[in-house]
């Protein structure tokens, strides 16, 4: 292979390319390609490896499952999946938890999603970002969204030429920033009350949609002020008991009585509060009223650091000058201890202006920088049949943290180099995985997770394969089929053929797919999604391996018709299940360990976060020399702090706390907010002057996490230290 160029797609707009995808030569022929199968033979995390073969690999692999689901069940057993993982099977067939509470990424969707029943765990955008051209303004808050997706920037500027005004909130002067419209400073982690102080802005000046809230969302339901419950038709079976079966109750503006929220000519009223049945009720958004008095923009103002006038410009511009888009993603908020309520917060301010399920082009929120969630759209493939038992476990119930006791976990499989994605305080992890009792690695690089292996296994890129079909999926508007270019190096084997042998020897062999080409005629063939049904794999071979959906719009649009598929069947703003954590509305709370006043600022007084990079992902590519000649690991800093640290641009610091420390170069710039210090995420500890950027961060478990729909986030940026000249 000595060239990497875009594909033929059908709509030349997909046919892009970033420098990630450019240095596949140099990932795929990387000098940290692993080559064979090893075994461990010293200390769990030296990193001391002897070649064996494959059959020894998998039948060693093979035996400890069943040892496991034979002594511990096989829940013992934890599957972690990356980015690059291509397995269908094999988390099934161990019959273990999946991705047990994984943290990352999903601080916002925890918030966001749930009251549009978004089944994605990043609070994936309503609408694709092509639509961005279509609005007027776009608020764009803590993400860098020309590095963090480079193959989408370009809808970031037909936007801004179409004449949308583009507002980007950052703690730090990013990229995306510098190309805004506008860029407007705040205070980190503070995103929850930029939020509420713009819903605040818009319900004292009436700007908010009240038909629409009255049609399409919960905010016209009855609540019991007592004890926080909804009030229904019936005693509710759970809190997730359809509308449909139990419908839930709303005083009638028509007949000014009790009715049923569905019933045919009900019109529920906005605000309204009595006594029914000797108890006190008011409405949805009557307690939105109430509890937004405590969110004046005065409060919103001195939180995030945002003039008032700034706030109530920005308000009215969003609320009064649409259509509007509301954007977040990731590398900024969602990595902080109350990422939840920023999500919670964003959905609620979106629906107060009626962002979801309208026909007018360019409304929307969510996330956009994910080519993964709804982007360009995405068809459902038929999964394959397998025997009853083989179904994925459940983490034990309150389990928020894998590595807790209570988790259970005896052993992981691990796909692409998760353990330092997905864990913060790594001294603490590291402790962790000496307990375990056996460790299988599958990547394709020597990556710092391969060193906590018992067995490790080389896996092809995606440029290799044993097959002419290899792996099929749908997303971005299309079905998307992998075909060899090389045949497998060295002696890696594809995720298929890993999956298949292991099969065997668990005693389902005769009950997988047998090849990568049955599985995907099977996908193809028995997919219930319309947009996928009359696709065959003969079309999507002749297409280069791309084949668009079916009947797909020209920008795709979700909850058309207003149809959510929540629990009442409109957009449920109100949390019920959060009631006891005072949550069920979203309520401001600070960060765990970076916010104004916290004592320990006084010895650690430097707010670090970890960005995304136009570099990596994750931590991948960080192999790759033709990347690393244009970044080197550095801890970015204003040098208002450098100075009064005795540090200079390129000088080696070290960042340290409590929990650990790392050192690294320096790079001082005035793009980083005074009071902080940015580093990128997922560095190799190979590359560090010394240690792991991870020995740092905060792992502090928030309560609520044991209940939120994606579980705990790992407050990674919710992170203090101090740094010193090294």
């Amino acid at each position: 292979m000595v060239l990497i160029e875009p594909n033929d797609w059908p709509n030349k707009r997909n046919e892009t390319v970033c420098l990630k995808g450019l240095s596949e030569i140099q990932h795929t022929y990387s000098d940290k390609r692993l080559q064979t199968p090893l075994k461990r033979v010293g200390e769990r995390g030296e990193g001391k490896f002897e070649a064996i073969t494959w059959d020894e690999a998998l039948d060693t692999i093979a035996a400890k499952v069943k040892e496991i689901w034979e002594k511990d069940g096989s829940q013992a057993i934890a599957f972690q999946t990356a980015v690059d993982s291509l397995t269908t099977n094999l988390p099934k067939l161990l019959r273990g938890q999946e991705k047990p509470k994984r943290g990352i990424d999903i601080g916002l969707g925890n918030g966001f999603s749930p009251a549009l029943a978004e089944s994605g765990q990043q609070g994936g955008a309503s609408n694709e970002v092509t639509d961005w051209k279509n609005a007027k303004t776009i608020l764009n808050v803590g993400c860098n969204v020309l590095e963090t997706c480079m193959v989408t920037s370009k809808y970031f500027f037909d936007a801004k030429e179409a004449g949308a005004e583009i507002i980007t909130f950052d703690p730090n002067f990013c990229t995306t920033a510098a190309k805004s419209s506008q860029w407007v400073p705040m205070v980190a982690g503070t995103d929850a009350a930029l939020y509420l102080g713009l819903t605040t802005i818009i319900l004292d000046n009436g700007w908010y949609n009240a038909p629409y809230l009255q049609e399409n969302t919960s905010m016209p339901f009855l609540v019991k002020r007592s004890d926080g419950s909804l009030l229904r038709k019936e005693a509710p079976t759970s809190l997730t008991q359809p509308g449909a079966d139990n419908p839930f109750m709303v005083w009638d503006e028509n007949s000014d009585s009790l009715k049923e929220y569905n019933a045919a000519g009900v019109a529920g009223k906005l605000e309204w509060e009595g006594e029914i049945g000797g108890e006190s009720y008011a409405t949805v958004f009557t307690l939105l009223l109430e509890s937004q008095k405590a969110y004046t923009v005065e409060w919103a103002a001195t939180t995030t650091g945002i003039s008032e006038q700034k706030l109530i410009e920005v308000a009215d511009k969003y609320a009064n000058h649409g259509p509007s888009i509301l954007s977040f993603g990731f590398g900024g908020g969602e990595k902080f201890y109350n990422a939840d309520v920023s999500g919670h917060a964003a959905v609620l301010l979106a629906t107060l202006v009626g962002s979801f399920g309208t026909d007018v082009p360019g409304w929307g929120a969510g996330a956009y920088v994910n080519a993964y969630q709804k982007i360009f759209g995405s068809g459902k493939l038929a999964g394959w049949k397998l025997p009853s038992e083989c179904v994925t476990a459940k983490p034990p119930k309150g389990t928020v943290d894998y590595r807790d006791e209570k988790a259970g976990i005896k052993m992981m499989w691990v796909q692409n180099g998760a353990f330092q994605q997905i864990a913060a305080n790594q001294n603490r992890t590291d402790e962790w995985a000496k307990t375990l009792e056996f460790v299988v690695v599958q990547d394709i690089w020597h990556t710092p997770t391969v060193d906590y292996a018992d067995i490790v296994l080389p896996v092809c890129s995606h440029f290799e394969c044993d097959e002419e079909v290899g792996f099929l999926r749908a997303l971005r508007g299309h079905v998307l089929l992998q075909q060899k270019v090389l045949e497998p190096l060295f002696e890696s084997k594809t995720d298929f053929w890993i999956e298949r042998e292991m099969a065997k020897r668990l005693g389902y062999g005769d009950v997988v797919p047998q090849t990568q080409e049955q599985l995907a005629r099977y996908q193809l063939d028995n997919s219930t999604d319309k947009s996928v049904q009359g696709i065959t794999l003969e079309e999507v071979i002749a297409g280069h391996g791309v084949a668009p959906l079916r009947n797909q719009p020209e920008i795709a649009r979700s909850y058309s018709n207003q149809t959510y598929k929540t629990t009442s069947g409109k957009i449920d703003l109100y949390y019920e299940n959060l009631v006891s954590y005072g949550q069920a509305l979203p309520q401001y709370e600070a960060p765990n360990e970076a916010f104004e006043g916290n004592p320990l600022a006084e010895k650690y007084p430097l707010n670090m976060t970890q960005r995304r990079s136009k570099y990596f992902i994750h931590q991948n590519y960080y192999d790759a020399t033709w990347i690393r000649q244009f970044y080197e690991p550095t801890l970015e800093m204003n040098p208002v702090d450098a100075k009064k640290r005795g540090i200079e641009s390129g000088d080696t610091i070290e960042a340290f706390n409590d929990r650990g420390s790392f050192k690294c170069k320096c790079v001082t710039t005035q793009a980083v907010r005074p009071g902080t210090c940015v580093i990128v995420e997922g560095i190799w500890p190979k590359y560090m002057e010394q240690g792991s950027m991870q020995n740092v961060t905060n792992d502090a478990v928030n309560p609520r996490g044991a209940v939120l729909a994606k579980g705990r986030v790992i407050p990674f940026n919710d992170t203090l230290v101090d740094v010193k000249k090294a």
